[in-house]
């Protein structure tokens, strides 16, 4: 066992955000750290191979530690590396992702690029979702290291204008006791290329008609569009019941790049419009696509890359397991005329083998799956489909290292990793990598990319 409390260290930074020291051999993961800093550090969870510890003290501080700009950011949940110089956390995800590709992947030699920043490291979140506690009528984020709600008037982070929903509601929920009492969480998400708001109020119990005009009344002016939805049960997911359209816009619409999408209460966003618009961008650049080639989408979520590449191809198969996420799509592809897109609901896994026993034939997968990557048997599916080329968009990099040895095994080189910040001051980290398959007489083509 390892002393409960000592000096230590700090070496690098770790996926969490976590600062990571040595103590005995041992590796200590400790939030809130910078490389370079010396802390007095106490034990607060003790594994085989690995602990976890709590900062008491800092002795001598990391040359490139800073003040946090936000107030509550030792106690919010929601930012990891305020205390970090913007220019350093771009440095440092660069360093994890390689450090994942390495470790994990076992795939030292593919070329990783700078990770690309955010032209706003601050202020950027179009999309956030406050949590609240009737009893302390506390709006805001899960505190660190608790389950207690911790109160935040403005988040420095989020798009100015869903502070300014957040501070109309505390002021209803103040007057409406009724209100007050049902309230759980509220979900703001903004259009940031139209200045579109559109607000969701989730609730335990269903809102009376008074109740709801006079919260319209009070964010009206601030808002395009209020929503109610009716949480059955609960459980961690924001959204497990019955929506209903209050008052104002039923949708609000976000512009990337030519093409207008709807936004609705339940769609998939990326939380930074401009981050998305260059990742899309990215994607495209890396697609290289031909007017013949016919695209997988997979995990294709409201098919915001799906329409965007459909007007360069000759076809997009868009597949997705959420239904109401492929019917967001449907109708996007319908709004903008595109009619060489199309939707399948299920998992990519027995859809992928469904399109191979079809003799489906593609020249392009992109894949866009949720923090655990992609299922095993997808990644064999698209192996047997002898797809020459795939661009995979993560926003894990631990699972992506994983998901991509796993293709080397399967016949596929990785070309390179471009790390795309699209979550400052926190420790996520987007990735795009681009794949050939050996010996399909893609690598010659495709080798500029991968420096």
């Amino acid at each position: 066992m390892l002393p409960a409390q000592t000096t230590m260290i700090i070496e690098r930074l770790a996926h969490g955000g976590y600062g990571v020291g040595h103590i005995d051999g041992m590796a200590v993961f400790v939030p809130r750290t910078a490389p370079g800093d010396l802390i007095e550090v106490r034990l607060v969870d003790q594994r085989r191979r690995y602990a976890f510890g709590e900062m008491l003290s800092l002795h001598e501080a990391s040359p490139w530690r800073v003040s946090p700009p936000c107030p509550l950011f030792e106690r919010c949940g929601g930012c990891h590396l305020q205390h970090l110089p913007y220019s350093r956390q771009l440095d440092l995800k660069t360093t994890q992702v390689r450090d994942s590709l390495t470790r994990i992947g076992k795939l030292p030699d593919v070329p990783v690029s700078p990770t690309l920043g955010s032209p706003a490291p601050f202020a950027y979140r179009n999309k956030v979702v406050y949590h609240y506690d009737a009893e302390r009528a506390a709006l805001g984020m899960v505190e660190r290291g608790s389950q207690r709600i911790l109160d935040i008037p403005n988040c420095l982070i989020t798009d100015p204008r869903a502070n300014a929903v957040l501070d109309r509601i505390r002021t209803v929920a103040a007057s409406q006791p009724a209100f007050q009492q049902t309230l759980k969480h509220v979900q703001v998400q903004v259009g940031q290329r139209t200045g579109e708001v559109l607000v969701t109020v989730i609730v335990a119990v269903p809102l009376t008609t008074p109740v709801q005009q006079a919260l319209w009344n009070g964010i009206g002016d601030v808002a395009t569009g209020l929503w109610m939805h009716v949480k059955t049960h609960d459980s961690p997911a924001v959204f497990n019941g019955p929506s209903t359209a209050i008052a104002g816009a039923e949708a609000i619409y976000e512009r990337l790049g030519e093409q207008r999408f709807r936004v609705e209460p339940q769609a998939f966003m990326q939380v930074n419009s401009a981050q998305m618009e260059r990742l899309y961008a990215l994607a495209r650049q890396h697609a290289q696509l031909q007017s013949h080639d016919v695209v997988l989408d997979l995990y294709s979520g409201s098919g915001a890359i799906a329409l965007s590449l459909a007007p360069s191809c000759a076809s997009v198969y868009a597949v997705e397991l959420n239904r109401q996420a492929s019917l967001m799509g449907m109708e996007q592809a319908r709004l903008l005329g595109i009619e060489n897109c199309h939707f399948r609901t299920g998992k990519v896994e027995r859809i992928l083998f469904r399109y191979l026993a079809e003799g489906l034939r593609a020249d392009l997968a992109i894949l866009d799956p949720p923090r655990a990557g992609c299922q095993a048997e997808a990644l064999h599916a698209l192996a047997r489909l002898r797809v020459p080329r795939m661009v995979y968009i993560s926003c894990s990099p631990p699972t992506l290292a994983r998901d991509l040895r796993l293709l080397h095994d399967l016949g596929y080189r990785t070309l390179g990793v471009e790390p795309l910040d699209m979550f400052p001051q926190t420790y996520h980290i987007e990735c795009l990598a681009t794949l050939v398959l050996q010996g399909s007489g893609q690598e010659t083509a495709l080798s500029h990319l991968a420096h």
